[in-house]
Order: structure tokens, then C-alpha cells, then sequence
């Protein structure tokens, strides 16, 4: 089984951000870091772009941070109670960053496991241990894959990030327009490379990411429903209320009452 010790969703820290742990953190740690940063890999620091991910082990030396104005990540320390481990069998890299391609699956899961991991669910340690492990597979999963040929398009990388950067901040003002000028490409070109790569429209994924963000904050803070209209990016609360109902069948106070009932 493995035991999560501590997590964290979508931390934001100011500029001068800086961890050191020169003894490790008792526990394997992943993160996954949605801004640039740097780390301390060997005695020297290397800088990273948005996107990265690194994985501790127990007892490595530990030693991140960032110089920008912003640092925002996502992150989870856990153990294994039996002898089967998952970073071992899935030959997982430890202590040294590298670039993840998607992030959208991996921070869902992370996200759950922090909902879960506050709440007293009957089940609590067995959800956990099939969170963490979807979570490792998955992660497994992106860094071995061989690819698919939509990967092979010149523009993927360039998607993904967009896609990547929606994802993490779903509350900007996004428009189809602006984001295409940026990629050099027409609006009707743009649209359709995102809908060939990911299966659905860019729009669909900026509503669709700022309703997954509000159903975590309804979950895990007791923030006004206007106030969380805002936070996730919305004009006003009647509009926020509108797509909630829209692709979740309840009304953003009806969804809260009904998570509290389920779980508390």
C-alpha cells in the first residue's frame, strides 16, 4: 500500500522561493512544477522551464526554488507500507528534473489525492493507494510512451504547451484570436491542429479546466460562489453559475452540499 504523507495542489510562493533539505525529506516527493525554477542537481543549479516534474527520493538531497516573480506547483510525499515498490518497477528517474508533455491527467490526479486526503472518508487509505497508483502509472505511462504520430507534427510541442498553460491557469482571459496570433497561425488553423491533437476544441478545454478548477475549491474552501466566479475567471457570478450547471447537471452550491453530504 502506499501511505501519502503530505500534499499540496496548485501552491503558489513569491519570488525568492527556496527549499533546502540537505538530508532529504523522509519520504520520495513529486512535484510538479508549473512555473520556471531551478534545483540543485550535483552541485550545480540548473533552470528549468514550466512544466517539470522531479521525483525525490527519501533521503536525497533536496535543494529548489525559483528567481521569478511567481512559483506555482503541485506536489505529494508518500511511502510504501509493503514491499512492492512502484518507483523501482516502474523505473521511475529520481532526483534530477525532466519535462513532462501533458500535465492535464497528473494534476487531476494530485488534486483529488489533496481533496481526499483532508477528508474522513471510511475508505480514506484505500482511495488513496488507488489514487497513488493510477498517479505513478500514469506518470510511468507519458515518460515511457513511444509516441503516437500526433506527436510527430512539428506544432505538438507548441500545443502542448498551450494546452499545458491553460491547464495551469485556467482564470486568464484566453481567447481563440489572441492564442493563435501567438502561434503564428489563423484562427481556423489553430483550431483545427487543437481539436486534431487533443480530441476536443480549445475553448471546450478552457471551460471544461476552470469547472474541474471551481469543483476543487467547492470542495476544499468555504469561498463565496461569487468570489470563486472570479477566482476562476469569470465576468460575473451568473455566467460562472451557467457552464457549471451546464457540464456538471447541479448548480455550484447544490454541487458543495452534495460533495459535504458524500464525505463528511
Amino acid at each position: 500500500m502506499i501511505i501519502v504523507g503530505n500534499c499540496g495542489f496548485d501552491s503558489r510562493h513569491r519570488a525568492g522561493f527556496d527549499i533546502l533539505r540537505p538530508n532529504g525529506n523522509g519520504f520520495y516527493t513529486l512535484i510538479f512544477i508549473k512555473t520556471e525554477a531551478f534545483f540543485e542537481i550535483d552541485g550545480e543549479i540548473v533552470n528549468t522551464a514550466p512544466n517539470t516534474a522531479i521525483l525525490y527520493d527519501k533521503t536525497a538531497y533536496v535543494h529548489y526554488g525559483c528567481h521569478t516573480q511567481t512559483y506555482s506547483d503541485d506536489w505529494v510525499r508518500f511511502d510504501f507500507a509493503e514491499e512492492e515498490n512502484l518507483v523501482e518497477k516502474l523505473s521511475l528517474p529520481l532526483n534530477r528534473p525532466f519535462p513532462l508533455t501533458d500535465t492535464t491527467l497528473l494534476t487531476e490526479y494530485i488534486k483529488i489525492i489533496v481533496s481526499k486526503n483532508f477528508s474522513t472518508h471510511l475508505y480514506k487509505e484505500q482511495l488513496m493507494d488507488a489514487l497513488m497508483h493510477a498517479l505513478l502509472y500514469s506518470l510511468a505511462g507519458q515518460i515511457h510512451a513511444s509516441g503516437d504520430e500526433r506527436r510527430k507534427n512539428k506544432y505538438f510541442p507548441l500545443f502542448s504547451q498551450i494546452r499545458m498553460n491553460i491547464r495551469n491557469a485556467p482564470h486568464k482571459k484566453w481567447d481563440v484570436a489572441s492564442i493563435a496570433r501567438e502561434a503564428n497561425l489563423s484562427p481556423t488553423h489553430f483550431q483545427r491542429l487543437y481539436k486534431s491533437f487533443f480530441d476536443t476544441t480549445c475553448i471546450q478545454d478552457i471551460v471544461q479546466s476552470r469547472i474541474k478548477n471551481a469543483q476543487f475549491y467547492l470542495q476544499t474552501t468555504d469561498m463565496t460562489i461569487q468570489a470563486l466566479a472570479v477566482f476562476c475567471g469569470y465576468d460575473n457570478e451568473l455566467h460562472f453559475m451557467r457552464q457549471f450547471k451546464k457540464y456538471t447537471g447541479m448548480t455550484p452550491s447544490e454541487y458543495r452540499k452534495l460533495y459535504l453530504k458524500d464525505h463528511y
